[in-house]
């Protein structure tokens, strides 16, 4: 069946009706400002026909589809591995400020507590297993670390037991809180020149301001245990853990008291920490040195 060209109005060839053809669309024309012509669609192709004697393109693409290396997958994908460190630092910011406030840490050992943490998120690169929490267990080992590194460091140390007590899975957590310190004074010391970086020592003399307040000792009190502390340091060779010779200390101070102003043993064991027992075998150790002690 012959094709009529020309019967469109204007001397215009008129499009074909062919089966399976997509037919030109009207031009359109929108608000002011808008667009006019084609339609142009986002992400497809409009398709125009023409015939022979016309020198236009078969198809029209639109331009306004994004290409697969356009500006914005990179910027996604910055996203994707920002996200995830931000996400953590959050929640250890959170975490650290919970246990912080439990262990009456200062605000300032806190925020140093965080940027331990900040510093082995920086570099934990691919073993990252001091941070993988595992079936039952928290991350709350690795905050706590980082506040005993923060503690040691502002001279406030904090026991272990004590850390662990602040931990959802409490004293299950004190070998996690060991390998923890460990990991963390090798990691971040490398950056320092490759030694294990220094969190300072411990000596029952740090203790002695804490734990006198938390039993009620006054001024002239903590400055005398703290007296003792050093000189038996100095002068003698008491190998126990300092919160315990601490505890040890304290106990003999208190037993110079006189009447309802004494401590017993198991307040002072409540307060430091340490077991009664434990207070007892120090104390009988140092106790024929308190006139050096006390003198």
């Amino acid at each position: 069946m012959p094709i009529n060209m020309h019967a469109a109005a204007g001397g215009e060839a008129a499009l074909p009706r062919m089966r399976g053809a997509l037919a030109r669309p009207p031009a359109t024309t929108e608000g002011p400002g808008g667009p006019s012509g084609l339609q142009r669609m986002r992400g497809t192709v409009t398709l125009s026909l023409r015939t022979p004697d016309q020198q236009e393109p078969a198809a029209l693409i639109s331009l306004d589809a994004p290409s697969a290396g356009s500006e914005e997958e990179p910027e996604k994908a910055m996203r994707g591995a920002v996200q995830p460190r931000d996400k953590a630092v959050s929640e250890a910011s959170r975490a650290i400020a919970d246990m912080a406030e439990r262990l009456g840490v200062a605000p300032a050992v806190r925020d140093r507590a965080l940027d331990v943490f900040r510093g082995m998120e920086e570099r934990k690169g691919r073993a990252h297993h001091y941070y993988a929490k595992g079936a039952g267990r928290s991350g709350d080992a690795l905050y706590a670390a980082c506040l005993y590194v923060a503690c040691r460091r502002a001279g406030a140390p904090r026991t272990f037991k004590e850390l662990a007590a602040a931990t959802r899975d409490g004293a299950a957590s004190r070998k996690d809180i060991g390998r923890l310190i460990t990991l963390i004074r090798k990691r971040l010391g490398d950056e320092a020149g490759g030694e294990a970086m220094d969190i300072g020592v411990v000596r029952a003399a740090d203790y002695m301001e804490r734990f006198g307040a938390l039993l009620g000792m006054g001024d002239d009190e903590v400055r005398a245990v703290q007296e003792a502390a050093r000189r038996m340091q100095d002068q003698l060779d008491v190998r126990r853990n300092p919160d315990s010779t601490a505890a040890a200390i304290i106990y003999m101070a208190m037993e110079k008291r006189a009447g309802a102003a004494r401590s017993s043993i198991r307040d002072v064991s409540t307060a430091t920490g340490v077991a009664e027992n434990t207070i007892k075998q120090a104390y009988r150790e140092i106790s024929p040195h308190a006139v050096l002690l006390f003198g």
